[in-house]
């Protein structure tokens, strides 16, 4: 009876922790030590509710309405839709697990029916805890690449570190209860057995959290390796038209000199006066370039101004950077980059109303950026983060992960935010104490 009620507690606990697992978002509307109780004080009314024998289509529908709202309070951007897809899924693979378990044993132990099994306590409870290790398994493929945005393949390594230890587990506890059923084993050592098969669940419980909090570090790093790639060669780019823009400024400075050189001539040997002034007019012009206080900002802003001057975008424009030298120049391109970037692909999809408002300035103890464009598409959420609504999802989206990253990096906060017709961002970054 011991063993019943502990099995009970551990695969409760399991499935709990899975399920949580199952339906995570990233950001927390409280502390983590605050969400932490609330998750602990929702699986003990699940652990209680298994205990006390209740129906199971009410423990049923009590974890499926209980999980939702408790996501709701929690998470701050809250998906109901895919939420509900996510629990329905996690119970069709429970279901299935405990389906492929009973057809398993039914055709490893050749019974000729069912009773054969479930009459025997022993190997129900070993059935039991050979469902819960599959379930870890097959929860892997369903779920994995969702909680993902970008693919990580395994290396030879990592996929006999990952499947080897669960498969071995599946197969001795198997084996363990193909020797209850098919041996004349006394009855003393079944509680042996089950002990051992018990030790093997948590390990292979312990090895699916441990791995997968190892994927997750894998997959952080690879998205800021990515984009660091991306802001170097963004960085590059720039560089190079920062040097171009110095040589074409030697050059209009020189034509310029020459130009005035040549109207200074007595008028009656001068023949092009008027077409002299036509094109010092135009030097004029094409010097009067966008002025930030960076150099390299300047051409980014400059480049971002023609591409929404194509669109036929409305744009309100304004950069202060004097005092901004403690964000690496690198990480300011790709910062405001990405921001012109968005702010433009959005607005690209509207009809009408094209517009873009854009503003960096300081506060006494702020660098502020704020960043809005209208837009006619849905916006799509997940994992509390607005996702790209284009077709090639694989290769887009990282402006936003590269500027949380950014941002975090100095301390910053950024919001993301909308309405019916606009989208906002917002972000703050504390000034070093020695610029206040």
């Amino acid at each position: 009876m011991t063993l019943t009620i502990l099995l009970t507690l551990l695969g409760t606990s399991i499935d709990t922790i899975l399920l949580c697992y199952c339906t995570k978002y990233f950001n927390f509307r409280y502390s983590y030590i605050k969400s932490g109780i609330l998750y602990t004080l929702w699986g003990l009314s699940i652990i209680l509710l298994n205990l006390l024998s209740c129906p199971f289509i009410f423990k049923l529908i009590y974890e499926l309405f209980s999980i939702i709202f408790l996501n709701r309070y929690l998470y701050l951007d809250f998906q109901l839709k895919s939420t509900l897809k996510m629990i329905v899924v996690f119970y069709i693979v429970l279901c299935l697990c405990e389906l492929l378990t009973v057809g398993i044993c039914f055709s490893v132990l050749h019974c000729t029916s069912l009773s054969d099994i479930f009459d025997n306590q022993v190997l129900s409870l070993e059935m039991i805890i050979f469902s819960k290790i599959l379930s870890l398994l097959l929860l892997h493929f369903v779920f994995y690449h969702k909680q993902n945005d970008i693919e990580i393949s395994f290396t030879p390594i990592e996929s006999i570190l990952y499947f080897l230890p669960i498969i071995t587990c599946l197969l001795l506890i198997l084996g363990i209860i193909y020797l209850l059923k098919i041996s004349n084993i006394s009855s003393q050592y079944h509680e042996v057995f089950l002990w051992i098969s018990i030790v093997l669940m948590i390990s292979s419980f312990c090895h699916f959290i441990l791995f997968n909090l190892y994927l997750s570090k894998k997959a952080e790093e690879n998205y800021i390796n990515f984009v660091k790639s991306q802001e170097e060669k963004t960085f590059y780019y720039y560089q190079q038209k920062q040097k171009d823009i110095e040589d074409l400024n030697i050059i209009r400075h020189d034509l310029k000199n020459q130009l005035l050189a040549l109207k200074s001539q007595p008028a009656e040997s001068n023949q092009y006066t008027q077409h002299i002034d036509s094109l010092l007019n135009d030097l004029s012009k094409s010097s009067s370039a966008i002025h930030t206080g960076n150099p390299f900002i300047d051409v980014l802003i400059s480049e971002k101004l023609k591409l929404i001057h194509e669109q036929h975008i409305s744009c309100k424009i304004n950069v202060e950077l004097e005092n901004i030298h403690f964000i690496r120049n690198i990480e300011l391109c790709s910062l405001l980059g990405n921001l012109l970037d968005n702010c433009i692909e959005a607005t690209q999809c509207c009809d009408k109303n094209k517009s873009i408002t854009f503003c960096c300035n300081t506060t006494q103890k702020h660098f502020c950026i704020h960043a809005s464009n209208t837009y006619n598409k849905k916006l799509k959420c997940k994992n509390g983060s607005f996702i790209t609504t284009k077709k090639d999802s694989s290769m887009h989206g990282f402006g936003i992960i590269s500027i949380k990253r950014i941002v975090s990096k100095y301390n910053g906060n950024v919001s993301f935010s909308s309405n019916l017709e606009e989208f906002v961002v917002n972000i703050s970054i504390p000034l070093p104490q020695n610029l206040n």
